[in-house]
């Protein structure tokens, strides 16, 4: 494993515990960072457009949104030693994200294909 994370980050040493101290945590917060802002455009968009909250397609990517927001936090949270209670708690809450998400994504598909495919 040294070998590949010295590869990917050119690095020549035999100690990458700085790389997976200062990298690893820096490129977590980017996409958190860039997860919150993109969900909570999506939100912004969404709400504020009057025709759009009526439909069915809008609340499904609501959800897809907010379930892909959930799973975005809790798994964000795994490195931390919050103790086996809040480990036990992140686990579920990622699998219940998890699954809401696939839920939404089977909704707007057989969505998009009743509109395409009427019956």
């Amino acid at each position: 494993m040294p070998a590949i994370v010295n590869l990917l980050f050119n690095v020549v040493s035999t100690n990458t515990t700085i790389t997976f101290t200062v990298v690893l945590p820096m490129v977590s917060l980017v996409s958190l960072l860039v997860g919150v802002g993109g969900h909570l455009l999506l939100w912004l968009v969404l709400v504020r457009n009057p025709r759009s909250r009526s439909k069915p397609s809008s609340v499904l990517l609501l959800n897809l949104s907010l379930a892909d927001l959930g799973a975005l936090l809790s798994t964000s949270l795994h490195d931390w030693q919050l103790g086996g209670g809040t480990c036990v708690l992140l686990g579920f809450m990622t699998s219940v994200t998890v699954g809401g998400g696939i839920f939404s994504l089977a909704a707007l598909s057989v969505l998009r294909y009743r509109i395409v495919a009427p019956a």
